[in-house]
């Protein structure tokens, strides 16, 4: 299988493979884990539990194909190289751009979500000039980020990769100690439509995995680097979801 040589891409590889697993990581604990839990509690009550471990078994599955994908290439693309190797420039094309236009759609449900998040401290953020700059100021920011370069963006995100599983891994934990087990009375398996509306939501929030892919071309050992971080991240990100939604359920009795 041939492969875009690095040459036509002259990339500086920069990103280390701690700082690689870190963004896996980051992309994969969105917004969705701060406004999902309560949604699949109300959808099928304790069996998003197993919900849970039925997403989580799928998207290992697809991320085990990634994972041996990636194990071949070196340059930058992800799925759009994948696809435009394997069967031509014509379906790359494709790929790339309803790639790029689901991004963009998930990338404006975050903006939105934050900034409903936001609104509860400050009313006026829900509607009008002060949303619209809101969200501006989070799209230049990342921007501005980015534009650091591939270095020093790479250990910003590893410092809001740590901050995130410190947070959500403490609120797990301790709230392990206040879980009430009476909360986990298991009641009549929901029907499909329930259950399956719960494992495609989750599938969402373990999105992600196919973003990592993509800057292969600025990853040190990318053949190595990219399928281990993508099974570090969903085992990772699926241990830490299961475990915030069990701390849920077992201490917020109108979840």
């Amino acid at each position: 299988m041939k492969q875009t040589p690095d040459s036509l891409t002259p990339l500086l590889r920069g990103i280390g493979r701690f700082d690689f697993i870190a963004l896996s990581i980051n992309i994969t604990i969105g917004a969705g884990i701060l406004g999902l839990h309560a949604k699949l509690y109300a959808l099928i009550g304790v069996w998003s539990l197993l919900a849970y471990v039925v997403s989580a078994t799928v998207v290992t599955l697809i991320i085990l194909c990634f994972a041996e994908v990636s194990s071949r290439f070196s340059a930058t693309g992800g799925p759009y190289l994948y696809a435009r190797v394997a069967f031509g420039p014509l379906i790359g094309f494709e790929v790339g751009w309803l790639f790029w236009l689901s991004r963009m759609a998930a990338f404006a449900s975050i903006c939105n979500l934050f900034v409903s998040y936001a609104a509860l401290f400050r009313p006026q953020l829900a509607t009008g000039w002060e949303r619209a700059s809101l969200m501006t100021g989070l799209v230049v920011g990342v921007a501005a980020i980015n534009y650091m370069g591939v270095q020093r963006s790479a250990r910003v995100n590893t410092v809001f990769t740590i901050s995130k599983l410190l947070v959500i891994g403490l609120f797990a934990l301790v709230g392990l100690f206040f879980v009430d087990t009476v909360a986990f009375t298991f009641p009549k398996f929901p029907d499909y439509t329930s259950f399956s509306q719960a494992v495609l939501l989750i599938i969402f929030t373990f999105s992600g995995f196919d973003v990592a892919a993509i800057p292969a071309g600025e990853v040190q050992q990318p053949q190595r680097t990219v399928p281990l971080s993508l099974l570090v991240s969903i085992g990772t990100v699926a241990v830490l979801f299961i475990s915030v939604q069990f701390v849920c359920i077992g201490t917020l009795p109108d979840l």
